[in-house]
């Protein structure tokens, strides 16, 4: 660089005594490439997000299904569920009325083969000494 030549962004003072005056920078072959690299890759990253926008909208929507699909599952066995309790309350209703029934069969049960065996040892030896005077 010469003693005249200002240095690239530098202000020029005019000899005159005017406002100083700013040199536009130089372009080169290196900065262009540099800026045409930078435009690629300001393009290249926009891409790439709007790409993971598109990634991350589809991931959103398939969890919104899947939340869907649980929810209808979920009320599906809910409503399987109380089914299933009514019935098992009935059946154990049931269940308890059959023991109940089964208890009191068994004790009349208990009471007729004593009275059988009551009839055995102490009515029928009386009836057989009946028969024998007759």
């Amino acid at each position: 660089m010469s003693a005249h030549e200002p240095a690239i962004g530098l202000p020029l003072t005019a000899l005159d005594g005017l406002e100083p005056v700013y040199a536009p920078p130089v372009r080169t072959a290196a900065s262009s490439a540099e800026e045409e690299r930078r435009r690629r890759r300001m393009i290249s990253n926009r891409e790439s997000a709007r790409r993971s926008r598109q990634r991350k909208q589809r991931q959103l929507e398939g969890l919104r299904l899947e939340a869907n699909r649980l929810g209808s599952q979920n009320r599906g066995l809910a409503d399987r569920l109380g089914a299933l309790s009514y019935y098992s309350a009935l059946f154990r209703r049931e269940n308890a009325r059959l023991r109940d029934e089964s208890a009191a069969l068994g004790r009349r049960l208990g009471d007729i083969r004593r009275a059988a065996l009551w009839w055995r040892l102490v009515r029928m030896p009386q009836m057989d000494a009946l028969r024998r005077l007759c």
